[in-house]
């Protein structure tokens, strides 16, 4: 197992109230304290179908499949199988009880039909969680190409701690104040985060928490995907801007995916890019998974 450190929450607020780094009031970085998430940290190791349970967590490879499953298509051609997260190995990390004790998250990707890539727009992709625990490894579809198909990488989970993205709508008023929030606050907070409390990860994948966006806050994009906004023009997004603003505000981060992870080949489809998937606060308060959106995003 992976290791992770204790009080990393505390070791977080004692950084942003003490450090000469963080240039803004006192009162200020309570408030922004008040904002951490508690998170659920994922780690990779490289590894072999052969040598996994069935059921563990694992980017790639043959997925772990009920007997009934249906294996999903697009466009009758059958998606990629990227990863499966066995909930009932991350609840302890789950600090806050959202999500279910027990089932599984898998992931389904469509390529694009004329590039043979991932690209996010307008990309077919399912997002299935199974309450089912009698699972098998289960081969893939015999007119899958050869080269659609992904290394196994072991998943493993951590206690991590998330702060807003910089241009979330959280930090709007505290942005007014100061002319350079990201520079006093944000940059110097993310960075103890992920490089001082943890060196040995160094990929996107998380669960729950706030999302780490690539681009702009991705709960502008489920908002965009609700409206249909999503990937417009940029004259029609800043004409509905205030009504992008307001729903985003009714969304939460459910998953990131991380293509570009060392320990997986997601990269060879997904370039440096990270999928985000998101949904409702309503339906993630009611443990419903049936309406996932989907937001990629890339350097």
């Amino acid at each position: 197992m992976f290791s992770f450190k204790k009080n990393n929450l505390e070791k977080i607020k004692s950084f942003i109230r003490n450090s000469e780094e963080i240039e803004i009031e006192k009162a200020d970085k309570e408030k922004l304290i008040k904002m951490i998430r508690p998170t659920v940290g994922i780690k990779t190791k490289a590894s072999d179908d052969k040598n996994l349970k069935v059921g563990k967590s694992k980017i790639g490879g043959k997925p772990d499949l009920p007997k009934d499953f249906e294996w999903p298509r697009a466009n009758n051609i059958p998606m990629l199988f990227c990863a499966q997260y066995n909930l009932s190995e991350l609840k302890r990390f789950d600090k806050e009880n959202i999500l279910p004790n027990k089932g599984f998250f898998y992931i389904f990707l469509s390529l694009d039909d004329k590039w043979k890539e991932f690209n996010g727009v307008n990309q077919e992709f399912k997002f299935i969680y199974s309450e089912s625990e009698n699972l098998i490894r289960t081969e893939f579809p015999e007119d899958l190409e050869e080269n659609q198909s992904f290394k196994t990488a072991l998943i493993e989970y951590f206690e991590f701690y998330t702060i807003p993205d910089d241009q979330n709508y959280k930090f709007f008023e505290l942005n007014k104040k100061y002319d350079d929030l990201y520079f006093y606050f944000y940059q110097p907070t993310k960075e103890f985060i992920t490089e001082e409390l943890y060196q040995d990860s160094d990929n996107m994948h998380q669960i729950l928490g706030y999302d780490r966006s690539i681009q702009s806050s991705v709960v502008y994009d489920f908002a965009s995907k609700e409206l249909g906004l999503y990937g417009v023009d940029g004259s029609e997004y800043k004409k509905r801007w205030n009504d992008i603003l307001e729903l985003s505000k009714t969304f939460e981060l459910l998953l990131q995916l991380d293509c570009y992870d060392s320990n997986s080949d997601l990269t060879k489809f997904g370039g440096s890019g990270t999928y985000y998937f998101g949904l409702s606060k309503i339906d993630l308060e009611n443990k419903n998974f049936n309406d996932i959106k989907m937001s990629f995003q890339m350097t």
